[in-house]
């Protein structure tokens, strides 16, 4: 048995739902622009800052908490002198470093 189809009678009682059709050319511009590698990526100047900070203290020795108590004494008591001689050479090794 052959069943034809006149066209006049439908051969599913269902409605068919209506279909879009969908360009291939038209691409979201999002896409568009991931796939030519253009993404950008920006820091901020904080960001920066602390990136910056992040590698300094890796080169930052560690204090002698045993010093910086003997220190505090002697500052708090007066008798801290400054050896002006020692912090100039200090300095200028730091600053200007050979």
């Amino acid at each position: 048995m052959k069943i034809e189809n006149s066209g006049l009678v439908p051969l599913s009682s269902k409605p068919t739902e209506a279909t879009n059709r969908i360009d291939k050319k038209e691409e979201p511009k999002v896409l568009s622009t991931v796939r030519s590698g253009q993404d950008k990526v920006e820091m901020s100047d904080n960001a920066r800052l602390l990136s910056k900070a992040r590698a300094t203290l890796g080169t930052v020795e560690e204090a002698n908490p045993e010093r910086l108590e003997m220190l505090q004494k002697q500052i708090e008591s007066g008798d801290y002198k400054i050896q002006v001689n020692d912090l100039a050479k200090k300095l200028v090794a730091r600053f200007y470093p050979k």
